[in-house]
């Protein structure tokens, strides 16, 4: 009987420790940002109002985002917009300090 309490009280404190990290862990809106604009070789200049960025030589026109942070792990989506019309959306997850690109699927739909 001691055995399986302390085999049960091992395993509790294991799950508040995982659970501790990955809320520590977790990326912030700007870590997805700046993570988003290197993986994907978006250049931007003038950071502020006056923010102006490129892909491919193409002005960006707008974009627009959404964060997420449930506190054991986060999911951000930014879209973007060219001056010709084309959009790109970009999907990713943040857990354990590590983020991910995500397609539009069913765990980008559980997710959010």
């Amino acid at each position: 009987m001691k055995n399986k309490k302390r085999i049960f009280s091992i395993g509790i404190i294991t799950v508040i420790f995982l659970i501790a990290i990955m809320v520590f862990t977790t990326p912030t809106m700007d870590e997805f940002d700046k993570w988003i604009l290197k993986e994907n070789g978006i250049i931007c200049d003038n950071i502020g109002w006056n923010e102006e960025c490129t892909k491919d030589n193409q002005l960006i026109w707008s974009s627009s985002s959404h964060f997420k942070n449930v506190g054991i792990f986060a999911s951000y989506e930014k879209s973007i917009e060219f001056q010709n019309g084309e959009q790109l959306t970009f999907r990713t997850l943040g857990i354990f300090g590590t983020l991910f690109p995500l397609r539009n699927g069913k765990i980008w739909e559980i997710l959010n």
